[in-house]
């Protein structure tokens, strides 16, 4: 589904990322994990329109989409929940769920796609008329989670999902991604719970200092990663 092929991304002087390789395939949830600096976000924002590659392609579905414009990325399938649940935090929890469809035209699929987010997400349903910077951590985050679904995309990318929510919400964000994942979503994730993201992938990557070092359906078991990022 997607192949990243040699990306290079700088900020200037800074090479964040140092032509790196990728790969998702239909069905799989791939975990891309490093500490931080690594590159992960970057290469994500890349991959979503949100950052220009100085080199390398990508190829979605056979078509090659470096550095189109985020909205027209989106458009073709991809979704990316970014880091630190980018809620529209003084618009109510439904404006922020209706922001998910606005590139679709099929209105009444919307609606019951809407309801169906409400379902998976029962949290949000007496929360509708609250704006959405008055929700918890983990709420903010399983709204931006719906938010995105709702525009029915072929590849979510999550960035740092659990970042900073408690322990028992960690538990059920992981969780949610399994379900989706058993549900036919194709995942990207970056996340720096190493032991939790490689427990329900597919597949790893493991990026240091914006390069790929490291890639396999077994990370756990490396040496490597069980000392660096594992805590073993």
């Amino acid at each position: 589904m997607l192949q990243v092929k040699g990306a290079e991304i700088s900020y200037g002087k800074v090479r964040a990322v140092q032509g790196a390789d990728l790969e998702v395939r239909a069905g799989e949830v791939v975990s891309l994990i490093g500490l931080n600096g690594a590159g992960k976000s970057s290469l994500l924002r890349a991959i979503a329109g949100l950052t220009r590659m100085q080199a390398g392609t990508v190829m979605f579905k056979g078509e090659a989409v470096q550095n189109l414009p985020g909205p027209e990325v989106a458009r073709r399938g991809i979704a990316l929940v970014l880091e630190g649940r980018s809620t529209f935090k003084h618009m109510t929890v439904q404006e922020n769920l209706v922001l998910g469809g606005y590139m679709r035209k099929d209105r009444e699929a919307i609606q019951a796609d809407l309801e169906r987010m409400l379902e998976r997400f029962p949290v949000l349903r007496p929360r509708l008329k609250q704006p959405a910077g008055t929700l918890s951590g983990g709420e903010q985050q399983m709204l931006v989670i719906a938010r995105a679904l709702l525009a029915r995309p072929s590849l979510l990318m999550l960035d740092e999902p659990s970042l900073g929510l408690a322990p028992l919400v960690v538990a059920d964000i992981f969780r949610l991604i399994h379900e989706l994942n058993q549900q036919g979503s194709t995942i990207l994730l970056v996340e720096q719970n190493a032991h939790q993201a490689l427990k329900i992938s597919h597949r790893g990557y493991v990026m240091e200092t914006g390069r790929i070092v490291l890639e396999g359906a077994h990370l756990a078991d490396d040496p490597r990663v069980r000392q660096a990022y594992l805590g073993v």
